[in-house]
């Protein structure tokens, strides 16, 4: 097999770092909504060219977390209420099936990393690291469905998450008490340990669907204080 030149391996290295960063920065609202990200000003901000700049736009566009400018920019974008009701309700298909796939295929090494994450998702909470909770709700879930060996759906469920992880952090930031998603978390690994494939689909259902019940609400409720003022 022909080798890739070394270059080319490094600007792909730069380039997936500096997604990571940037997406990074959009999750936690360093780069709100409707921002313009200029690529001259990216590139010194991370000490790049140009190039793995343009990689990373893209990426990132792709995942819809941008919208490329005609200006060598890019514009962060926004998700309408209807939008993140519909990102949720796929993830409940998505995920839900995918347990399904994953649960005759977990492994005490999976299922303890899978505890280690969801005890570190409440110490996180704890700590009030919003940043760290968002990286780790994402990572823990992801955990669970590994095991089933497919990755395109698990491609498809990051970038689902990609798209609603900063609404999620509002999420907790909104309502101050997540111990209901941590008891949650804790049960899921429970139950997967036990092999209770039905009683696991119903909890991972119901822990997507009252989050985004809540956050709709939350949201709602903030537009409607904002037209009211």
């Amino acid at each position: 097999m022909q080798k890739q030149p070394t270059s080319i391996i490094r600007r792909q290295n730069i380039a997936a770092a500096v997604t990571d960063a940037i997406r990074e920065r959009i999750l936690n609202g360093d780069y709100p909504k409707g921002s313009l990200l200029r690529q001259e000003v990216l590139a010194e901000t991370f000490g790049v060219s140009r190039m793995p700049i343009r990689e990373a736009l893209r990426n990132l566009e792709a995942e819809g977390l941008i919208i490329m400018q005609v200006s060598r920019s890019a514009l962060v974008t926004d998700c309408s209420i209807d939008e993140i009701d519909e990102v949720f309700r796929l993830r409940t298909v998505l995920e839900v099936e995918l347990l399904r796939y994953a649960m005759p295929h977990m492994t005490s090494a999976s299922l303890a990393r899978s505890e280690a994450l969801a005890e570190q998702l409440t110490q996180s909470y704890e700590n009030n690291d919003i940043k760290q909770w968002g990286a780790l709700n994402t990572e823990f879930h992801l955990s669970l469905y590994q095991p089933a060996g497919k990755d395109l759906w698990l491609g498809m469920i990051q970038k689902l998450n990609n798209q609603v992880d900063r609404y999620i952090r509002l999420q907790l930031v909104l309502d101050h008490d997540i111990r209901q998603a941590s008891e949650e978390h804790q049960e899921l690994c429970r139950l997967c340990r036990a092999g209770d494939i039905e009683a696991a689909v119903r909890l991972l259902t119901h822990h997507i669907d009252a989050t985004r019940d809540k956050l709709l609400r939350n949201l709602r409720e903030k537009q409607g204080q904002a037209a009211s003022s």
